[in-house]
């Protein structure tokens, strides 16, 4: 609930101001409305071209590409940054008559013409001078010419003759194809015109020129212009579109041209190169005698592997040649106990010999049953026996001879083979950097035919592939100033302004509305509060309440001095003072009530049976009001809501403090009243009167008393 209360609080100097706001709204208003009145009007004019896709011309037509994958590549944006270039704008404004603006001028403002004016203007300068210089003009009827310079200087002239100025001649001719046309228009009137620089002219032509593309992925640019003129916007757009579409085709043919002599240039090198890089191959494959350098090395690998696994193969036969021979050799004195393996030997004649053997030896121990071992059937068996172990030996190592030359002719076969791999990764080095050089002049021999054939068809194709998909036209309805905007700001600065006004002067004023603001700014008790009383019968029924009230807190005892003091004396220190004294005679108490009016006026004090009810000097009249309020037992200090600034409240503090004021306690007069503009108006010759009977009445009293 405190926080409503302080919410609206906040807002109540805002509602009694509503008719300050009101008035600042209908002054923005005005103003808003002169200003739409005498401004002059924009008209906009806008065009729109399609730019070429990139697949998009005569079989994807691309003479350069971009390999770089960081390059930035928008080409709308670079088609906007070209269109507002000053080169395409000053071609336009070469076939546009907008080096002089002509203006009619009215009454209230002036007009340009453009191409309705009934005048031409030729200005012949030699230093320029008298550009961006106004000059203005009257015709007559009779066709005489007064003609101002800016500087102040006036020539008189006539339709069709030079005008002669320092440093340049002026010819203002009729515009007869207008007039003939136009047979009722008026030629006699008043008039200004402007010969502008060129580069005045480009700077206010690129201020009001606004290219952009109409959206991020769409790539269509529109070109807008505003001029108070709506045919001379749609002429600058217009313009400007056609120079662009014939700037886009001259560069075109140009590069197409310049691209197609380049590219012969290039292919004549090209083509030398690519001779010299065949020959070159051709030669090393003839010097190195090189018919297919993976298949031979293939080959070559494959007969090498085979002649390995071979001399591995013999290499195993002859170990175990070796090791049959070395068994035999060491065991020959004892044939009979030997037991050889011939894994190695199973050919038919080792077999035969093996079994003849055995078969010997079986012969051997049967004789040996019946003959003694020096009989000479066992001596002759014995002698086979090793004859036939001599014969088997010998052939081992024969067979061991035959395995070792077999072995070592692989081994010179697998060497001479190897040989053959001796330079072969130079021979490849040298060969690829050949092949290399030769394939990167056969590729760019073929990019260089190719792009040469896109290029003879871009040049034969006459057509561009940006379009103009809407042309400008002069419009039929301003775009600046906006009615509607303009009026919608106006109004709610006009609010603003109000609102800030209203607490700027509620800021300014500074009053104690309530009692929460007196309480606020001031650590003083607060007595009592007053509303606003407006019949008699409010204001005595209430002081009736207010005695007992005052009574019951112990300010109106008997024998006590009350002083009701104020800073002006308009804070209602009368009003209070009067009927606080008709309601304590009412409930018959003994009162006396005196007026201090300057250092001569009695000041007694109150005696033990009464009680003293004084009207002090206003505090700011004279300090002997201080001296009043130290002698007195309660000092009622009147505070108005409306009239005491709150800086009074500090300085009736600083007062206190400093003189030691006894009981001094604030009263609050019109406590919470909050009259609107229209009613303190009304009110104030009411009130007027109402302070003089009041007056008359507490000069009447105080007369009575006296």
């Amino acid at each position: 609930m405190n926080e409503l209360n302080q919410n609206l609080r906040l807002l109540r100097p805002l509602w009694r101001g509503l008719p300050i706001v009101a008035l600042c709204l209908a002054l923005a208003l005005a103003l808003a409305h002169q200003y739409l009145r005498y401004a002059t009007p924009l008209y906009e004019s806008s065009a729109e071209i399609k730019l070429a896709e990139v697949n998009e011309g005569p079989i994807n037509t691309n003479l350069i590409k971009t390999s770089d994958a960081f390059a930035p590549f928008n080409k709308a944006v670079a088609e906007v940054v070209l269109l507002k270039s000053e080169l395409l704008v000053g071609r336009a404004l070469l076939s546009l008559p907008f080096a002089v603006s002509t203006y009619r001028v009215g009454e209230i403002r002036k007009t340009e013409m453009y191409t309705e004016s009934p005048f031409l203007v030729t200005i012949t300068q030699q230093n320029g001078q008298w550009d961006d210089e106004l000059f203005k003009l009257k015709i007559a009827p009779n066709g005489r010419l007064l003609l101002t310079t800016p500087a102040g200087g006036v020539v008189w002239g006539r339709l069709g003759q030079p005008m002669k100025l320092p440093g340049a001649m002026v010819t203002i001719a009729p515009n007869q194809p207008l007039l003939k046309t136009r047979p009722g228009l008026q030629l006699a009137d008043r008039y200004e015109f402007v010969h502008h620089s060129p580069a005045k002219l480009m700077s206010d032509v690129l201020d009001r020129l606004d290219v952009t593309s109409v959206e991020k992925d769409v790539a269509v640019i529109r070109v807008s212009y505003r001029s108070p003129v709506p045919e001379k916007a749609a002429d600058l757009v217009n313009a400007l579109t056609d120079v662009y579409m014939v700037d886009y085709l001259e560069n075109k043919y140009k590069v197409v041209n310049a691209s197609v002599d380049v590219i012969d240039q290039q292919l004549r090198a090209v083509s030398a190169s690519l001779s010299h890089a065949e020959d070159t191959v051709q030669g090393y494959r003839d010097q190195k005698r090189i018919v297919n350098i993976g298949q031979e090395t293939e080959t070559d690998l494959h007969k090498i592997s085979e002649l390995k696994i071979q001399r591995a193969n013999l290499y195993m036969s002859l170990a175990a040649a070796n090791d049959l021979y070395r068994y035999m050799q060491s065991g020959k004195k004892d044939i009979l106990q030997l037991a050889p393996t011939f894994g190695a030997f199973n050919d038919q004649l080792s077999n035969d010999i093996v079994k003849k053997m055995k078969d010997l030896q079986a012969d051997r121990r049967d004789l040996l049953l019946r003959f003694r071992p020096q009989d000479e059937k066992i001596v002759a068996i014995d002698g086979k026996l090793v004859d036939l172990n001599n014969y088997l030996l010998e052939s081992i190592k024969n067979t061991r001879n035959a395995l070792t030359i077999k072995y070592n002719e692989l081994g010179r076969a697998i060497g001479q083979a190897q040989h053959g791999f001796v330079g072969l990764p130079t021979r490849e080095k040298n060969l690829a950097i050949l092949e290399r050089d030769f394939q990167l002049n056969e590729k760019l021999y073929i990019l260089l035919h190719e792009k040469k054939t896109e290029a003879e068809i871009a040049k034969a194709a006459p057509t561009s592939s940006h379009r103009i998909i809407s042309r400008g036209n002069a419009a039929g309805e301003a775009v600046a100033p906006n009615h509607a905007l303009v009026m919608a700001v106006a109004g709610f600065l006009g609010l603003l302004g109000g609102t800030l006004l209203v607490y700027l002067i509620a800021g300014l004023r500074g009053t104690p509305g309530d009692t929460y603001a007196v309480q606020k700014e001031s650590s003083l008790p607060l007595a009592t509060s007053l509303p606003h009383l407006e019949s008699p019968g409010q204001q005595l029924a209430f002081f009736r309440q207010l005695a007992i009230r005052l009574e019951l807190k112990g300010l109106l005892a008997i024998g006590s001095k009350v002083l009701v003091s104020s800073f002006t004396g308009g804070e209602g220190q009368t009003f209070f003072f009067e009927h606080l004294r008709v309601a304590l005679a009412a409930q018959a108490k003994k009162v006396r009530a005196i007026h201090i009016e300057n250092a001569g006026s009695l000041n007694p004090d109150a005696l033990a049976t009464e009680l003293l009810l004084v009207h002090n000097v206003p505090l700011t009249a004279d300090s002997l009001s201080l001296a009043v309020m130290a002698g007195a037992t309660v000092n009622l200090v009147l505070v108005d809501s409306r009239t005491t600034p709150l800086h009074r409240l500090r300085e009736l503090e600083q007062l206190v403090a400093e003189y030691q004021l006894p009981n001094v306690q604030l009263c609050l007069n019109r406590a919470g009243y909050r009259p609107g503009l229209l009613a303190r108006l009304w009110q104030r010759p009411a009130r007027q009167t109402a302070w003089a009977a009041a007056a008359d009445t507490a000069h009447a009293g105080a007369l009575a008393a006296a």
